[in-house]
């Protein structure tokens, strides 16, 4: 897995943690193990987020995680592989959470995650999917502290 990720916005030194969101990435796209997939995980403002839901799903409103599966790239690896990209919106992660009592770095940590289960083929649409998706992801970041 080849995996990127971007601060596009102002986010304290001390919650640039790259590791641990790479961490989160590669244990979120398990079901990616056995082929090459590359991720690119950018945090952006309300503003980039806003602009990003509009032109892309005609949402016109901010939101706190967006994912894109990506088509192939425009060559021939021979093998396998996968593209997808996931915005993050730290002032609403910074928000978010504020409101439910946690870390802006749980916070961060949760959206990078449900962004890498959403790549995996995970879906929200359903509350009972959504449930699961977040008892995943809070088994997925329980895993990656511990380290």
């Amino acid at each position: 897995m080849i995996s990127h990720i971007f601060y596009n916005t102002d986010i304290p030194k001390y919650l640039r943690k790259t590791g641990i969101f790479k961490a989160c990435l590669e244990r979120g796209l398990k079901h990616f193990a056995k082929q090459n997939i590359e991720v690119n995980v950018i945090f952006v403002d309300e503003k980039e987020i806003l602009r990003v839901n509009e032109e892309f799903l005609d949402h016109h409103y901010i939101t706190d995680v967006i994912s894109f599966n990506n088509e192939r790239p425009p060559f021939d690896t021979g093998e396998p592989w996968e593209f997808g990209d996931i915005f993050v919106c730290y002032q609403v992660a910074r928000q978010n959470a504020k409101n439910f009592g946690h870390t802006a770095l749980q916070e961060m940590m949760m959206y990078v995650t449900h962004g890498a289960l959403h790549l995996s083929g995970m879906d929200d649409h359903a509350p009972e999917d959504r449930a699961e998706m977040d008892r995943q992801a809070e088994k997925i970041i329980s895993a990656v502290l511990k380290k």
